[in-house]
């Protein structure tokens, strides 16, 4: 019997016949390890026909005696009938029955797959050769198997062409469950990363806020918000286009976001009318979101904080137990960032209070000197640099400019660099002496580093600026050299002796150089912050700030000073701190 043209679940093959085998496994009919089945079907099993070893010989196919889980067939393509074991009828959850041809078989599909099988095995029976491929079968019971089927399509001894599909049938279901559950977990896998690719390096409440940003996309989310439900409640980051603000949330106490932190359970609401059925009360201030399906999740383990992640999504979300185990952790992921971040604002809040607490709150020059200063840290956590600066207006009338910066990062050098400038200032009070100024500098710290178990330098410059003579008398102690534009003339670098830096050498006599300038001349102090912190390379800052210095002669100094940072800023966080002072000298 040949299926008919006009089943539904068939197709034509090669000579009209259809083009439909069930999968092959490897179930032989005995064998030395076959002690039970084998005796069983030796005696004369359906599907067999008479003749030698079970009359598979005629076909050409003989069992091996492996001993697998897997069945044989011989499909006749011109009939339409198929021989096969008592496995391959189980497998297909069927009765084993002689006369059951090809549609019994495919009748065990799904029909969802028939017309995708059929499609597939249409080109393949048109060609004599090799196979394998899959296919799903429903059982009696309901159960869905996937089987494997690998063979021969043999060929007419006459024609030549397709008259047999022979091979073997094994089910496959577990290990293709392991493999879909294995894709699914790298896929997971995959998600987190995107999650938290931006998290660990995020440091600022803001950075972080750019971080979560971006990896909404992985969340499948286009808003998420950040709370802590404790008294009062109070929004800690927000991100993405809902528009999410805390007046629009509903942070009361019979609102979800605080029923999630009491129980500790997170809340899923796939649509609208699931938030309406559960919390009527919020339905006006989740629409005011923008968000169709939320999330609510508690974020545990973060000290004093009753954290809460809500998620929102633009439209209607199924959540299956492993979106929702995924939206856990990412959840869990992104609180503990927001932690970390908090703790770092607070920190440098602290240090910028610590740092700003020992530089001038304003410089007061004396006549013919005009100033503008910039201070920029690049300070994370509560780690505070040692960059300073400071003027002093004499009682003779001449301006002490002084720049200096204490090696390190760290309380130590924040405490050195204020002790010096303390120092510095008290004699400063009784000389304007710059060779004098420059050696009490250096014993200074000679002495600080004779008690210290880890000795501290310092780089200084002390400029001078005498308007009754116009002169600019400068000695630096290993600091990056002044900048001076003299009149009209463009600016140079003067890179006179230098000397060493502070607290190396004891009794070391510091190089003094003057120069005269001109009314409306420039000058440049600077640490090596401002100049190294785009491409560490000194000469190229330098080169920037002359640029600038040339292009804003006659601008205001506070415009000056924020070109100079603009000209030098990189991409990010300074990498080191900023001390600047520009002069114009009358």
């Amino acid at each position: 019997m040949t299926p008919s043209a006009s089943d539904p679940r068939t197709a034509k093959g090669p000579g009209g016949v259809a083009t439909l085998p069930p999968n092959g496994g490897n179930r032989p009919a005995g064998g030395p390890r076959d002690s039970g089945r084998g005796k069983r079907e030796q005696s004369g099993n359906v599907g067999y026909r008479p003749g030698s070893n079970g009359g598979w010989e005629e076909l050409g196919f003989t069992p091996s005696g492996f001993d697998a889980a897997a069945g044989f067939y011989n499909w006749v393509l011109g009939t339409g009938e198929v021989i096969c074991d008592d496995q391959t009828y189980q497998l297909h959850g069927l009765e084993p029955d002689p006369v059951l041809r090809f549609e019994a078989f495919l009748g065990q599909v799904p029909p969802e797959d028939v017309a995708d099988l059929l499609e597939m095995l249409d080109p393949l029976l048109a060609r004599v050769g090799d196979y394998v491929f899959e296919y799903r079968v429903q059982l009696p019971d309901g159960r869905i198997r996937t089987l494997e089927t690998r063979g021969r399509v043999i060929a007419d001894p006459t024609t030549g062409g397709p008259s047999r599909m022979m091979g073997i049938i094994i089910d496959v279901t577990e290990r293709r469950a392991a493999e879909i559950e294995a894709l699914r977990r790298a896929a997971v896998a995959a998600r987190m990363q995107e999650v938290t690719a931006g998290l660990a390096s995020a440091g600022s409440l803001a950075e972080l806020r750019t971080a979560v940003t971006a990896a909404l996309p992985a969340l499948g989310a286009t808003g998420l918000l950040v709370t802590d439900a404790g008294q009062p409640a109070e929004v800690i980051l927000e991100a993405g286009n809902l528009g999410m603000a805390a007046g629009r949330v509903r942070i009361g106490p019979d609102g979800p976001v605080r029923t999630a932190a009491s129980t500790g359970d997170p809340l899923f609401f796939t649509e609208a009318s699931e938030l309406r059925r559960r919390f009527p009360q919020s339905v006006e201030a989740m629409r005011a979101t923008g968000a169709v399906a939320s999330a609510v999740i508690p974020i545990g383990g973060v000290p004093r904080m009753r954290g809460v992640c809500m998620i929102g999504f633009d439209s209607p979300r199924a959540f299956d137990a492993p979106e929702r185990a995924f939206l856990v952790l990412a959840a869990s992921a992104i609180g503990q960032a927001v932690h970390r971040a908090r703790i770092h604002d607070i920190e440098l809040a602290l240090a910028m209070a610590l740092q700003g607490g020992m530089l001038p709150r304003a410089l007061r020059p004396g006549p013919g000197v005009e100033l503008a200063h910039r201070y920029e840290a690049a300070t994370t956590g509560i780690q505070v640099g040692g960059d300073w600066f400071d003027s002093v207006h004499c009682v003779d009338g001449t301006t002490l400019l002084i720049i200096g910066d204490v090696e390190g990062h760290n309380v130590q050098a924040a405490g050195m660099m204020y002790r010096l400038r303390t120092t510095l200032l008290a004699y400063a009070g009784q000389s304007s002496d710059v060779s004098a100024l420059m050696q009490r500098a250096n014993a200074f710290v000679c002495e600080v580093n004779e008690d210290a178990e880890n000795p501290l330098f310092a780089t200084c410059l002390i400029a001078l600026i005498d308007p009754e003579r116009r002169t600019l008398a400068v000695s630096r102690a290993g600091h990056i050299p002044p900048v001076l534009a003299i009149g009209a003339e463009k600016c140079s670098v003067h890179h006179n002796e230098p000397g060493v830096p502070l607290g190396v050498l004891e009794d070391y006599d510091f190089p003094v150089w003057t120069v005269p300038y001109h009314p409306g001349s420039m000058l440049m102090l600077c640490t090596d912050g401002l100049l190294e912190s785009m491409d560490n390379n000194l000469d190229k800052g330098l080169g920037r700030c002359r640029a600038v210095l040339d292009g804003q002669r006659e601008e205001k100094l506070d415009t000056v000073a924020d070109e100079l940072l603009a000209a030098n800023r990189p991409d990010g966080p300074w990498k080191d701190d900023v001390a600047l002072l520009v002069a114009r000298l009358g």
